[in-house]
């Protein structure tokens, strides 16, 4: 037992000391994609190309926030100083490296604080680029942006206007799914049950954010002016729930 020991001692001192240099070799290249990173984000408000022109390949494709896809000269000429009035900054965090042979998927996160005229704006992005190495070194072959959603910030408005939205709202008379919004302790709430519905956050009179989601509520009223419908605005589509019940006809037996 005590030689088996010792041989596997030797086994692991030896395999330590082979995997030694991969690993130095990896802390390096993740530190350099991480300060690659921040300084190409560090140099979007003053417009600078330079640094990205010496990062992205000549046939890299990246895709924006917008869904615009870019190719490198495209990206680059639509990269401009931020305009007077405005200023901001963008941190990268929590960025990961995956290498997968001479290829590296970059994963990270943006915190973007802006300002626009003393208006403060903040926003989360979270992109992913592909690199790939060569004997010129790493050139990002690709990047993909995205922005986090986030609850929207509550506008004042008349909440005694409030019971006038509730009810219970369906597709149509065919379908058995529904959306129940109600009033509970001054706060309005919209889902499929009273118990998991979420507040609706108010942006206008009868504009709402659906609160953990990406979903915008405007209800409509009919030209009785009674709320008929409720449209729910979701990826850039708009869904048209009809009122089928008032809070007394929901609440009924």
């Amino acid at each position: 037992m005590g030689v088996r020991r010792a041989h596997c001692c030797t086994i692991a001192v030896l395999c330590l000391a082979a995997c030694a240099p991969g690993r130095a070799s990896s802390d390096t290249a993740v530190e350099w994609f991480r300060s690659t990173t921040q300084a190409l984000y560090d140099a979007v408000a003053a417009g600078d190309t330079a640094v990205w022109d010496r990062v992205l390949a000549e046939n890299c494709m990246i895709t924006t926030e917008d869904g615009e896809v870019l190719g490198k000269p495209a990206f680059l000429k639509q990269m401009r100083p931020l305009p007077p009035g405005f200023s901001g900054r963008i941190r990268v965090r929590d960025l990961t490296v995956r290498r997968a042979g001479p290829a590296a998927i970059v994963h990270y996160w943006l915190d973007e604080t802006e300002s626009i005229f003393d208006q403060r704006l903040k926003t989360v992005y979270v992109e992913t680029d592909v690199y790939r190495r060569s004997a010129g070194g790493w050139k990002m072959l690709a990047a993909q942006l995205t922005v986090v959603p986030r609850d929207l910030e509550p506008i004042e408005v008349d909440s005694g206007l409030w019971p006038d939205l509730e009810g219970e709202y369906r597709l149509n008379d065919k379908a058995t799914s529904r959306y129940q919004v109600f009033v509970r302790d001054g706060v309005l709430y919209g889902g499929a049950e009273r118990a998991t519905a979420t507040r609706l956050i108010p942006l206008a009179p009868l504009v709402f954010f659906q609160e953990g989601s990406i979903h915008t509520m405007i209800f409509v009223r009919d030209r009785s002016g009674a709320v008929s419908e409720v449209r729910e605005l979701h990826k850039y589509n708009e869904v048209r729930l009809k009122r089928v019940a008032g809070p007394a006809e929901r609440q009924a037996p």
